[in-house]
């Protein structure tokens, strides 16, 4: 069921109904990166070297020719808020059944029901629990306090990174259904979601001990609410990926991208996490 849905994500509004239909799923996290399949389709389109180095631009906020790391991770987070104000206009057209340009409860609630129409008993009972957490998502995101969301209001509700207060709920919440021990942090079995029964059968992949490591800040081999917020808004996957795209290009090593080392990387990109993110912003500032 899980990868039907993920595979929904190839175009940016299908990305917004995949992660709303996914926040209902068990087991799984609101922002995680869309799966192979749906990465694999984007990372198929390529970039000519003119929207490279236009890419480049962008980043390079100071205007010396030079990008930092800080520098493109402070454009991915204010092309996160951009693309998601921009899903949402094409959001509200459709769930906004009172066409008064504002999201009522009911409206939200009445769409994740009609979403999740043909939901087995189980499923049924998870969604009603999912749906008080939607009602206090959206009374968070509701920052006038007027019990409508308005333009400004809405993206917060489907894109919890933009909002550190419906970010904390959806951190909450997963934290709540992953800590089997009820210590208040996750375990690396916990986070992966590996049950007493498959014990020590169950093996995790190298990739997967890794992204734990680099979540666990504080090194005490579990992760904190805090620690949790890097991978639920999605910042740990973007940064990680922005990383490899610096080892892949930065050739005199002096932790900056010249225009010219973007170019020349390329066909490395074409093959990397960093591919995904690079397609998006080129097609979001339609480059």
């Amino acid at each position: 069921l899980w990868q039907n849905f993920v595979e929904l994500a190839v175009s940016s509004m299908a990305w917004v109904w995949a992660l709303l239909i996914a926040s209902l799923l068990p087991g799984r996290s609101f922002c995680e990166e869309p799966g192979a399949d749906a990465a694999q389709d984007l990372v198929e389109e390529t970039l000519s070297r003119d929207q490279l180095r236009a890419l480049h631009g962008l980043f390079d906020a100071n205007k010396d020719g030079q990008v930092s790391l800080q520098e493109v991770s402070e454009f991915s987070q204010r092309a996160g808020l951009s693309i998601a104000q921009k899903d949402v206009t094409a959001l509200m057209e459709e769930i906004d059944a009172s066409k008064d340009g504002k999201l009522h409860l009911d409206e939200h609630i009445a769409d994740i029901r009609k979403q999740a129409e043909g939901s087995d008993p189980e499923e049924e009972k998870h969604l009603e629990h999912r749906l008080k957490i939607e009602e206090m998502k959206f009374k968070v995101a509701d920052t006038n306090g007027d019990g409508l969301l308005d333009r400004e209001e809405v993206p917060g509700l489907f894109y919890p990174e933009v909002h550190d207060g419906v970010l904390a709920i959806v951190v909450a919440e997963t934290m709540r259904s992953k800590d089997t021990n009820g210590d208040g942090k996750l375990s690396q079995k916990e986070f992966w979601e590996i049950t007493q029964a498959e014990g020590d059968e169950a093996e995790i992949s190298e990739e997967e001990n890794a992204d734990f490591s680099r979540l666990d800040l504080d090194h005490d081999g579990a992760l904190n609410t805090e620690e949790m917020k890097a991978w639920e808004s999605g910042r740990f996957h973007v940064e990680e990926a922005m990383k490899k795209m610096f080892e892949m290009a930065d050739t005199n090593a002096d932790m900056h991208l010249a225009a010219d080392e973007l170019v020349a990387a390329s066909e490395q990109l074409g093959a990397s996490d960093a591919q995904y993110h690079l397609i998006e912003w080129a097609e979001h500032h339609e480059l």
